[in-house]
């Protein structure tokens, strides 16, 4: 579960963070279903929505967490981040910029976080806690020539504690021959194996949380999981959802084709990055299994194999009623393509992820908007899972779908810097309706919204005043 999540020197993020914060407000009581179910004394909240207007910094929050998983996943600062410091004003170039996560997995609760000069590619300093009755430090490291470890030594035992010196040393030695971008944390965690026992193992926990308990979903970016593509009755599921929403989908399909024949559907560069995965994901045993999906606007490819078996190739058709031929994905609407994106946010596995997604709301009806929320919420009232979404979809700012501690707003100051702050902020001031809320939003009573200079875009087109 994601507990708060903060940054700051990132886009439009200046030197003061901005904070997100998961735990429920003790003044509010609606809702208190969207509680995740295993919350104790913090109850931690299951939405998170941001609205603001166009600008103003709400996919900020999105790149940083995509950004702090890429760069834990990836084993340090990914080189596309060298100018996404913020360049507001005079600009931070030099200034730290800082990422902080506080989640709970396996029943421990962790705060991880690194702070860096993103212009020079370098890691200045880098901490894992262990939260709750035993809490410590599991590292603290300064720059790349120190890596406090005490914390976790006190608990280790003797071969633990020689792996561990031995582990930091290489590391440090790694980092000073070169710009110093790594991440210990990914270096401890990335396939390596500690007993459930070892003092060490909490590395291997808060990095398999990167891996497997966020996924960040941008406006042209696809979900990274399909797990309902594997089963042919969970396709079937998957279209009665997507007939829920009015799509005109009656029911979905796999058509196999031959992995020759791949080049008829996907470019040249995706054929070669799939042939990779399958030589990397060899099998080791006979029960080995391997699956993957590729898709965009027009295809959604399926690739199998079981044990040392060829791979084998599908191609998603869809149904629609009355028709006794199949479409390829790409006839679908725009709007129908998307909601695949989102299927892995009702079909998951998972009992506790959190699925971040920037404009939740593009190509959707908002009506489509609030039954994909709603859904959710059903779907996940008895585990951990998380939605934090951006949108402009002010229909569903509603006391009936949302906690006043959910809903958030991002704004822009004079310098252009962004600023996040939630609605439980605000006096309740009588907005116990939800179209009172609705309009109060709307004539900018909460920040968040766009200011529109209508005279000086009438100055600029040389139109006068009808």
């Amino acid at each position: 579960m994601l507990v708060r999540f903060s940054f700051k020197n990132f886009k439009s993020v200046g030197l003061e963070p901005v904070t997100l914060e998961m735990v429920s407000s003790a003044k509010v009581r609606r809702l208190k279903e969207h509680v995740c179910a295993s919350s104790k004394e913090a109850k931690i909240l299951r939405n998170a929505v941001i609205y603001g207007g166009n600008a103003a910094g709400k996919s900020s929050l999105y790149k940083a967490f995509a950004f702090m998983k890429a760069a834990v996943m990836g084993g340090g600062l990914p080189q596309d981040g060298i100018r996404e410091y913020c360049r507001c004003g005079e600009g931070h170039s030099e200034d730290e910029s800082t990422f902080d996560i506080q989640f709970v997995t396996e029943g421990r609760v962790f705060d991880y976080g690194f702070s860096c000069v993103l212009s020079k590619m370098h890691v200045t300093s880098e901490w894992l806690y262990s939260l709750g009755a035993d809490a410590r430090p599991v590292f603290l490291r300064d720059g790349t020539s120190s890596i406090d470890c005490s914390g976790v030594r006190e608990a280790a035992d003797d071969a633990d504690v020689a792996r561990l010196d031995v582990y930091a040393a290489d590391f440090c030695h790694d980092q000073s021959e070169s710009m110093g971008s790594g991440l210990f944390l990914s270096y401890m965690g990335k396939g390596r194996s500690f007993s459930v026992d070892s003092a060490l193992d909490g590395f291997r926990s808060a990095f398999t949380w990167f891996d497997a308990g966020i996924e960040a979903i941008g406006v042209n970016q696809r979900a990274s999981s399909t797990e309902y593509y594997t089963e042919s009755s969970t396709l079937d599921q998957v279209a009665e959802v997507l007939s829920s929403f009015d799509t005109g989908v009656s029911g979905l399909c796999k058509e196999e084709v031959g992995m020759e024949e791949l080049d008829k559907f996907v470019p040249p560069e995706i054929r070669f990055t799939i042939a990779e995965l399958l030589k990397a994901n060899a099998p080791k045993r006979d029960g080995d299994t391997f699956g993957l999906t590729v898709r965009n606007d027009n295809f959604f490819v399926g690739i199998e194999r079981k044990g040392a078996g060829e791979p084998k190739a599908t191609v998603l058709r869809t149904r629609h009623g009355g028709s006794l031929l199949t479409f390829d994905f790409q006839d679908e609407s725009d709007g129908t393509r998307r909601l695949f994106d989102f299927m892995d946010i009702l079909f998951t596995q998972s009992e506790d992820k959190v699925f971040v997604i920037d404009e939740l709301n593009r190509s959707f009806h908002p009506m489509l908007t609030q039954h994909l929320v709603e859904l959710f919420n059903m779907v996940h009232a008895n585990d951990d899972c998380q939605l934090v979404f951006t949108t402009h979809e002010n229909d569903i700012m509603s006391y009936e779908h949302f906690r006043r501690d959910e809903i958030w707003f991002v704004e822009r100051d004079e310098r252009g810097l962004s600023r996040l702050y939630p609605l439980d902020d605000f006096a309740t001031d009588g907005a116990r309706s939800d179209a009172r809320l609705n309009k109060k939003y709307l004539e900018g009573r909460y920040g968040g919204v766009p200011v529109i200079d209508l005279s000086r875009a009438r100055a600029a087109l040389n139109v006068g005043e009808a």
